[in-house]
């Protein structure tokens, strides 16, 4: 994930489920500590991913706010020996909860097509602006 952050020309499926996950998440960090997210990525966004209205980024921001403090509560009930990846995990949804307004920003400002705009035109747009990225 670490190697893809660092591509020059990165397509990524924004849907309810991928801003929900961690894995997912942890990729779209990785992108954005890379630098020039906006001329990297290419989104696609799906109809279930909503992205672009302020008020909706909240409530996603709620959703990880909601997964640091379920975790934090977990660990405070057993030791604290040998947790460093639960740590870790604890580490990376707070990361999560930081940098997702400005990403998901980023992200609903440019301008997408909906993937029934890519589906009829054969992706062709979304091929044509990757080739001359990697030009």
């Amino acid at each position: 994930m670490q190697r893809i952050g660092r591509g020059k020309a990165v397509v990524v499926v924004i849907s309810e489920k991928y801003l929900k996950s961690e894995t997912c998440m942890f990729e779209l960090l990785e992108i954005a500590r890379s630098g020039s997210a906006r001329n990297r990525v290419f989104p696609v966004v799906l109809p279930d991913a909503n992205i672009y209205k302020a008020v909706a980024r909240v409530r996603y921001i709620e959703y990880w706010e909601e997964q640091i403090e379920e975790l934090d509560k977990e660990l405070k009930k057993v030791r604290g020996d040998s947790l460093r990846t639960l740590q870790d995990n604890l580490t990376l949804y707070a990361e999560i909860r930081g940098f997702f307004g400005e990403i998901t920003s980023i992200l609903a400002d440019m301008n997408t097509l909906t993937p029934e705009q890519h589906k009829d035109s054969d992706f062709a747009q979304l091929i044509s602006q990757i080739r001359a990225q990697l030009a």
